[in-house]
């Protein structure tokens, strides 16, 4: 039961498919499959399509995803099918369909790359010798915030060595720089485990694009950086070093520890797949102050977008909708109870490395019986997980509603994805 604007949730699975087919009663439903029914009778009415004629009050009814019917001698009932209440269509608010999306890292660029080497002014800094030169960057989230209980910074240096003239100071090769702030990023332990950080070069007047190492904080990627710095390896540079074309690609890069089936709980984090990782960047004077320089081009190619219809979240959703139910997960010490109550069926219907789509119906039931003498209404809220959008459930519950309410009240929403953004890539030929 729901109180005001609160809506008691409840999961029914449909990856298998709407099944339309007349009189099929509610004990002939296997597991993925859904429908509606007419509650005087628990069967399929006639016309589940887009030609119905219906504008009665139905029941959403999906089979049961346990494979067993008993658990012992005495408890029974879990191949019972899933219903909700009656649903009046004059008293539904809300038709939606959600789809999955991939989320988004945040991408953030400094100085040159492919993009926008042609741009002048800010993006053509030049680094002279005899300098040091400090990056900050400043990662927010909450991944940041369970990993170190605080959002994180770091403030890089890169020294461009002493001039051969104190009295003339000269520009130098720019991947000096860039190579010592990707290398002190990388090891940093604040840093590291939330970024990617390349370092792209052009020594051809911006023909082709690479990069120095793969952008990760992995031995051979540091050592290869610090072979650079150290003047092991020589740096790439134009006939002119000075005229080199470099920058950096920054991108957030954080992984989640993600336990299998067997060793799942509801209560492990799923942070990672809530909220990407925010990076921030700029330049800095030795004080730490960005306002000094204006010299350096900081650019947000792409912003983070949070993902959404992951499998690792609708589990969850569905645990929860079975508890209400009464029928637990276990989350005990001795995961053979887990099998014994067929727990393990939860996961097996809901692949977590999947995405999926959802349906939501929003209706009320109003209590016109109140103790209380005020007039007052259940809320409840029905979602449908799907694995792909069903054009024959749409169509069918599009014209329900509009027998019922017309065809200017509720009819079907669909929530899509943000636009993907156009990330630079780190090497480009020409």
């Amino acid at each position: 039961m729901s109180y005001f604007n609160h809506a008691f949730n409840k999961v029914f699975v449909g990856t298998d498919a709407f099944v339309k087919t007349a009189a099929t009663t509610t004990s002939a439903l296997t597991k993925g499959e859904f429908t509606f029914v007419d509650p005087n009778t628990w069967a399929v009415p006639a016309t589940l399509d887009g030609t119905t004629t219906l504008k009665c009050p139905l029941v959403l009814a999906a089979g049961s995803i346990y494979s067993n019917d008993k658990i012992g001698p005495f408890h029974g009932g879990y191949k019972e099918s899933v219903k909700s209440k009656t649903i009046n269509p004059k008293y539904v608010r809300k038709f939606y369909r959600v789809d999955p999306c991939n989320p988004q890292q945040t991408q953030v660029t400094i100085g040159l790359n492919v993009e926008n080497y042609e741009t002048p002014g800010a993006c053509e800094k030049q680094f002279m010798c005899g300098q040091t030169y400090y990056m900050r960057l400043d990662i927010k989230g909450s991944p940041v915030l369970r990993f170190l209980t605080r959002n994180t910074y770091f403030t890089a240096d890169a020294y461009t060595g002493c001039c051969e003239d104190p009295e003339t100071p000269t520009a130098v090769n720019p991947l000096m720089v860039y190579v010592q702030w990707a290398y002190n990023f990388l090891r940093s332990p604040l840093i590291n485990p939330f970024v990617q950080v390349q370092v792209t070069y052009s020594i051809d007047a911006g023909v082709s694009w690479l990069q120095l190492g793969d952008g990760t904080s992995s031995e051979a990627n540091l050592a290869t950086l610090l072979g650079y710095i150290n003047g092991t390896t020589a740096l790439p540079a134009n006939p002119t070093p000075a005229d080199t074309l470099a920058g950096l690609i920054i991108n957030g890069a954080y992984v989640d520890t993600t336990f299998g089936d067997c060793t799942f709980y509801p209560s492990d984090s799923i942070i990672a797949k809530l909220e990407p990782v925010v990076v921030l960047a700029s330049e800095v004077d030795y004080n730490g102050d960005p306002c000094a320089f204006t010299g350096l081009c900081v650019n947000k190619t792409c912003a983070p977008i949070q993902g959404s219809g992951f499998g690792e979240n609708i589990v969850r959703e569905l645990i929860l909708s079975e508890a209400y139910g009464q029928t637990f997960f276990n989350t005990g010490m001795d995961l053979r109870i887990r099998e014994i109550t067929q727990g393990y069926d939860v996961t097996d219907t809901i692949s977590r490395t999947s995405s999926y789509y959802r349906y939501y119906i929003q209706h009320s039931v109003p209590r016109f019986n109140n103790p209380t003498g005020v007039f007052d209404n259940d809320q409840y809220l029905l979602e449908i997980i799907v694995e792909s959008p069903d054009t024959d459930f749409e169509d069918f519950v599009n014209t329900w509603l509009e027998n019922a309410n017309g065809a200017d009240c509720v009819q079907l929403e669909t929530m899509n994805c943000a636009d993907a953004c156009e990330r630079v890539l780190p090497v480009f030929e020409d």
